[in-house]
């Protein structure tokens, strides 16, 4: 299986120099990235390309995309910002010039290949890459298809930050997925990734695609019942809030639990046992009492859908229920917010004088101890939880996760999940679609099945965000626009995901060079 790294621009430099090291020279491996690009260019009903290309190395992909268009039968032309200013950008132009000078663009070409800046550039474009895009936009307009080479110029690789950047039906990068890719998919469009032999150590964040999912999913024996099959408890469902613990209840279902229990407030049951009649249903009387549940019964709990009340009893009750149950746990939802810092000022609940906030995720940490626990967290819980507005998604899950000593999944697209000295993980999968209440119910529940089959917290989770973000892409096929998704074709959508995963047609790899191809994310 192909590992896919997400790196920033630092780190794609270190995976270049160190792929370079075991190879002639850097040009050796600026070919490979061309000949990659150009095949996949092949691929397509295209015959006729605008190249524009910049001064520096990602300008010298363009020469060589140009040139090897070229020989392959290919019209093309060329906008040039700047004479190359590196060596192999020059030797790169010069072999793309063998077959003789390139015309100026027309505007009559089928597609437009943007090669003006790569993963190094940061700030707005300027000078003559400023001039080549505003000679872009007035020769080719938005008629064409615009394919970016690496990265559209103009977006910061790292942060994602857009500084102008002309949007892409397609972005062709090499060997990994920068930060950016997954940050601003509306502007990349289809992420296609080709492989070019970088050569990557066992320590960067990793892409989670179909093939890691179907490794790593756990082989149900033919004479699997319902108790092999995992017991998923969902304790949740305050009084008007039944909701949650049902969506919580149907993941778990649609994921291929064999038996559910909902332990919910009284006036829940009812809801609960309608809207979920495979689910079997505990109550406890409000104000809530969790003395009697049954923490004998579960393979895996799930926490917090739909809990709601006072935080400082509700955190002690959360608190108590971990040191009752010591199996694998997801916390979601009302869970979270339990701990949150602002809610953690309680005199009763500061301990010996010190920092409430701290004291009660010490308190925390200790209780998860020992167990596969899983936090899932959307941006605003998380920044609650962190105490800070502003989050950087790739880094801060993995400070909460080590101090936790806990699996932290931070939703969004992309989706991160991390666990205490493991290398993270990322899915990719998802679009605005997901963006409604319950969603993140229906993930924990998910997730919460595949922890009662056995999962580390870390794969249930990065597996669970991978199905409800391709669930989310199927509905939208489906559907034909994100608006318009509702929460019953979305369920319907997880249980598709699955036939779909082991259908023959779902192992046909893409033809070499491609190693993933990620649609783009419809935000109209």
């Amino acid at each position: 299986m192909t590992r896919i790294a997400v790196v920033t621009a630092e780190k794609a430099r270190a995976l270049d120099e160190r792929t370079i090291a075991a190879l002639p020279d850097s040009y050796a491996l600026m070919l490979r990235a061309a000949t990659a690009a150009a095949e996949a260019l092949q691929e397509q009903a295209w015959r006729s390309a605008a190249v524009y290309v910049g001064s520096g190395n990602n300008g010298g992909d363009g020469w060589l995309i140009a040139g090897l268009l070229r020989a392959r039968g290919w019209h093309v032309t060329v906008f040039a910002s700047g004479e190359p200013r590196t060596d192999d950008a020059r030797r790169a132009r010069a072999a793309a010039e063998q077959g003789g000078p390139f015309a100026p663009p027309s505007g009559g070409e089928a597609i437009v290949l943007d090669a003006l800046l790569g993963t190094g550039a940061t700030g707005a474009p300027r000078g003559e890459v400023a001039t080549a895009l505003a000679a872009l936009r007035a020769t080719h307009g938005s008629h064409q298809p615009l394919i970016a080479i690496d990265l559209p110029t103009g977006l910061d690789a790292t942060t994602g930050e857009d500084f102008g950047a002309l949007a892409a039906e397609r972005t062709l990068t090499f060997g990994s997925v920068k930060r950016a890719h997954l940050l601003r998919r509306d502007l990349v469009g289809v992420l296609q990734v080709l492989d070019i032999g970088l050569v990557d150590g066992d320590d960067a964040m990793q892409i989670v695609d179909a093939p890691f999912v179907r490794e790593r999913l756990p082989v149900m024996r033919p004479d699997a019942y319902k108790r092999t099959r995992g017991r998923v408890a969902i304790v949740g469902g305050d009084v008007g809030m039944a909701g949650a613990a049902i969506l919580a209840a149907r993941g778990a279902h649609a994921a291929g639990a064999g038996m559910v229990r909902a332990d919910v407030a009284q006036a829940s049951a009812v809801a609960l046992q309608v809207a979920v009649p495979f689910a079997t249903v505990r109550t406890w009387s409000t104000p809530r009492e969790w003395s009697h549940l049954d923490t004998t019964w579960p393979d895996a709990m799930v926490i917090g859908p739909g809990l709601d009340g006072a935080a400082p009893a509700l955190r002690r009750q959360i608190i108590a229920l971990l040191h009752a149950y010591r199996g694998p746990v997801v916390l979601d939802a009302g869970a979270l917010t339990a701990f949150e810092p602002q809610h953690t000022a309680d005199a009763e609940d500061i301990e010996d004088g010190g920092d409430g906030a701290q004291a009660h995720l010490e308190a925390l940490r200790h209780a998860l101890r020992g167990r596969q626990a899983l936090l899932t967290p959307h941006v605003g819980e998380f920044a609650a939880l962190w105490g800070a507005r502003d989050i950087d998604r790739f880094t801060h899950p993995q400070q909460l996760a080590e101090r936790l000593g806990a699996t932290v999944l931070l939703k969004g697209v992309p989706t991160v999940i991390v666990a205490p000295g493991m290398a993270p993980l990322v899915s990719a999968t998802g679009n605005p679609a997901l963006g409604m209440g319950g969603t993140g119910d229906l993930l924990a529940g998910i997730a919460g099945t595949l922890l009662a089959q056995g999962m580390s917290a870390l794969h249930a989770g990065a597996i669970a965000a991978w199905i409800h973000g391709t669930a989310a892409e199927h509905a939208v096929d489906t559907h034909g626009a994100w608006r318009g998704v509702t929460m019953d074709l979305l369920l319907h959508a997880v249980s598709n995901v699955w036939p779909r995963l082991f259908s023959p047609a779902s192992h046909q790899s893409h033809p070499l060079p491609t190693v993933l191809v990620l649609p783009a994310v419809p935000c109209r």
